[in-house]
């Protein structure tokens, strides 16, 4: 099953009582006026890019999307070369034409950003580490870009698509970098721009999504998933994300502040993720087994042990970006899938062992199935 998403942005009365007065509203356009970055193909980018897994894959494509729009790319990867650069995404830098890749600790995003009109952060999760980075912004004079989470937003039971301008988690590391960015704008200017992915796919990830239904199609075994099973999540092609960002350098009005959740524009179910899979690989169905994560002691609200997803909604509008950045996705997991199945095959990854089960066979013991 497969939705797709479209919501009005919060309601006029919370827009009214959020308002500023009209003293804040000058000195926000002051501020705005100042923060603007005048934008040219050709801009001096740096990517501080995380070690490896999660996000690290958004770095590579993200190069890439930068590098085809004529920009200047410096890729500054942390950790040990000697250790990362035979694995995922690292593999692939080499064979990224143009592309400047250095291996230095993002406390040293100073040493590199000389020049840059746009640093982005694809590494910090919290202020000790966005720290260096934003100051290598402000010494520079650029616009600072937060490769930030949706994770940051607080849970909604009534309305689960998250829109930008709903609610954060006041004690989430990223949401104490935004509110030190906002500072720095009110006080030096800084031009910035929050990006909010939620789940990423694609070639040479590190961190399994699909993969996880197909360890368990491919092997006939049951796929366990948290009830009711019709969760709604966004799968998001790592190519569109890093497009998405990319629009930065040549959208000034990015940089006054703003926020985007990455996303795609379709959410899909949880068994319709395990029905996808099953269908791409020839199956006539997947082996759905619903459960209770609490009743069968393998997980509490919200997370379920050994399950690669919150067990609740995790999906986004993704119209704020179409509407001021121009983006438009390109991919749709649904129509992607069998590529993504056909990858997994030719890694013969169906045929690797060790991987564990264990979690699920806790959870059907306990169902008696």
């Amino acid at each position: 099953m497969a939705l797709n998403l479209k919501r009005a942005p919060p309601a006029a009365a919370a827009r009214r009582a959020a308002a500023p007065s009209p003293a804040r509203a000058a000195a926000a356009a002051t501020s705005r006026r100042r923060s603007v970055v005048v934008c040219a193909a050709g801009d001096k980018c740096l990517i501080v890019n995380c070690k490896s897994g999660g996000h690290a894959f958004v770095g590579l494509y993200l190069a890439k999307a930068l590098l085809a729009k004529g920009h200047d790319v410096t890729l500054l990867n942390d950790g040990d070369e000697a250790k990362l650069v035979k694995k995922a995404p690292c593999e692939q830098y080499a064979s990224v034409p143009k592309l400047n890749v250095v291996w230095d600790s993002p406390a040293n995003a100073g040493a590199h950003a000389a020049g840059c009109r746009f640093v982005y952060d694809n590494n910090g999760k919290d202020l000790e580490a966005c720290g260096p980075v934003i100051d290598a912004a402000l010494a520079n004079k650029a616009h600072y870009v937060f490769v930030a989470s949706a994770g940051a937003y607080k849970d909604d039971a009534v309305e689960p698509m998250l829109v930008e301008g709903m609610p954060r988690k006041a004690a989430a590391g990223h949401a104490l970098v935004e509110a030190r960015l906002a500072q720095e704008k009110a006080d030096n200017g800084l031009a910035y721009t929050v990006f909010q992915p939620l789940y990423l796919y694609g070639p040479h990830t590190s961190k399994d999504c699909e993969q996880w239904f197909v360890d368990r199609v491919s092997r006939g075994r049951a796929v366990p998933i948290p009830a009711p099973g019709v969760q709604l999540v966004t799968l998001t092609h790592v190519e569109d994300a890093a497009e998405m960002l990319s629009l930065v350098p040549s959208n000034a009005a990015a940089a006054d502040g703003q926020q985007y959740n990455v996303c795609s524009d379709r959410a899909v179910t949880f068994v319709g993720i395990a029905k996808a899979v099953a269908k791409a690989m020839g199956k006539e169905d997947a082996r759905v087994v619903l459960y209770d994560p609490e009743a069968v002691g393998t997980g509490k609200k919200g997370k379920a042990d050994g399950f690669p997803f919150r067990t609740e909604h995790f999906f986004a509008s993704a119209d704020k970006a179409k509407r001021e950045l121009g983006w438009a996705p390109r991919h749709d997991f649904l129509a992607d899938v069998g590529q993504r199945v056909e990858e997994y095959l030719a890694l013969g990854r169906d045929k690797k062992e060790g991987i564990d089960f264990s979690v699920d066979d806790k959870v059907l013991a306990a169902l008696g199935k």
